[in-house]
């Protein structure tokens, strides 16, 4: 019961969080990691158009071609997530919650998560 109190703290599931990123960094090879991401993200409008069931990929794909501040909305999904994620973080630590801590480690993995499955639909490096 004292070592949860312990290791259960803001402190211990933001360490957790940023190691946990750190390891899938390290785990996928930062370059690798960098240029997939990047070109995930890049095509990630045209990606959310492919998942999409056939009538809400085709009014996504409609509003893109209609409203052009649409993609760049899209794109700034994750990195809000990502941010907002960073200060919940931060708030937890603050504030000394590990209800935020937990929040902020489900957006962070939230969003690697997608990403990871996000992927395969973007760009891969190959190195030759």
């Amino acid at each position: 019961m004292h070592l949860a109190k312990r290791v259960i703290t803001p402190w211990g599931v933001v360490a957790f969080t940023a190691m946990a990123i750190l390891a899938y960094i390290f785990w996928k090879g930062p370059e690798r990691f960098y240029y997939e991401s990047f070109g995930t993200w890049i095509v990630s409008p045209g990606i959310y158009v492919r998942l999409l069931p056939v009538p809400l990929n085709e009014w996504l794909l409609t509003g893109l071609r209609d409203i052009p501040l649409l993609a760049s909305a899209l794109h700034l999904v994750p990195l809000a997530l990502l941010s907002l994620s960073f200060a919940l973080s931060l708030y937890s630590i603050w504030n000394k919650t590990v209800v935020h801590a937990f929040i902020s480690l489900g957006l962070a993995a939230a969003v690697f998560s997608a990403y990871h499955f996000l992927q395969p639909f973007g760009i891969t490096l190959i190195h030759y």
